[in-house]
């Protein structure tokens, strides 16, 4: 499947449910309980919705939240994308508190790889991260979790939301070094209404090879179907950047996002949007959803307005992670 701009559409982000035990600044003002969640899609809703996007193409797809483990039905809707044979690649983005006791049994239903938001490895600078205290423990836990249950591959995100010390960065790169995980850095959207700050993806590669003291080498390396670009450290371990803003992904974007109330958002920085839930509700086929899914996805736009953009209407917590 194509968009209007040649670009191959074969990753869909499924975004389960807006609630999260955690509320950080720069997604959320505060908790959103599971309980607040009324209108959630069922298991068979996004079975439907999933089979139309794997008639048009689409090879992997990634549940996100909010937190998707706070979805009630993840086990099952695993299950069944498993046991579809749709899609080559199945993930998962977490912020890791609740994957600890929950690893091993997600990797046996059919989880390939998860990705783990981390922004700090101090426990109150965590704290501030989240916006909660006493909360970092949890999530190692399940970075270690994780590694254990053996997917695929262990990414852990980290958003830039401020601009580092010299000082702190020589600390995260130690984790960085040390932990099996391919660790990736994610510039900061301004989605609350703030202006942007960085640093952007210039200022932190440089701040980067000034602490390490040499040149970041540009690799080839994949990690799945997200727009990551990936360099070497001067020790051989890959890191990933994911720039949206200053340094832009538009001209090979693959993807869609699909909202827990079930819309189809065409680009992260952009409002629009496709209903796909009423159809669904009205008892549409799985070819005449393909056919309305591949129309929507000619409004695609060529590239988004980075630095420059107006806030989206929709907040970041309602589009998905």
């Amino acid at each position: 499947m194509k968009d209007a701009w040649g670009r191959t559409i074969e990753y869909v982000r499924l975004s389960l449910t807006d609630a999260c035990n955690f509320c950080c600044p720069y997604c959320r003002p505060s908790e959103i309980t599971p309980q607040s969640q009324t209108q959630l899609l069922s298991v068979d809703e996004w079975m439907l919705i999933l089979s139309a996007f794997h008639r048009i193409g689409v090879k992997a797809v990634r549940l996100t939240g909010g937190e998707p483990l706070l979805y009630p039905h993840i086990e099952d809707l695993l299950s069944r994308i498993k046991s579809s044979g749709w899609f080559e690649d199945i993930s998962m983005t977490t912020n890791g508190s609740l994957l600890a006791s929950r690893a091993q049994k997600l990797r046996k239903l059919g989880l390939h790889r998860v990705n783990i938001s981390l922004d700090s490895l101090e426990s109150d600078a965590f704290a501030v991260c989240v916006g909660k205290e006493g909360q970092l423990d949890s999530v190692l836990n399940g970075i270690r979790s994780a590694i254990e249950a053996n997917f695929k591959s262990v990414k852990i995100n980290t958003v830039l939301s401020r601009h580092w010390s010299d000082g702190e960065v020589r600390s995260l790169l130690q984790y960085v070094e040390k932990w099996p995980v391919v660790w990736r850095f994610i510039e900061y959207m301004p989605f609350q209404g703030d202006a942007f700050h960085g640093p952007t993806f210039d200022e932190w590669k440089s701040q980067l090879e000034r602490v390490v003291g040499d040149a970041l080498v540009e690799t080839h390396s994949v990690y799945g179907f997200g727009p990551a670009t990936y360099f070497s450290l001067p020790s051989g371990k890959n890191i990933g950047f994911i720039f949206s803003m200053s340094h832009s992904y538009c001209d090979s974007c693959n993807r869609v996002r699909l909202t827990s109330d079930g819309q189809m958002r065409l680009c992260l920085l952009r409002d629009d949007e496709a209903d796909l839930v009423s159809l669904v509700r009205n008892g549409i086929s799985e070819a005449a959803l393909a056919d309305h899914i591949e129309r929507a996805l000619q409004r695609k736009q060529e590239r988004h307005d980075g630095i420059t953009m107006e806030q989206p209407e929709r907040p970041m917590w309602r589009i998905g992670g």
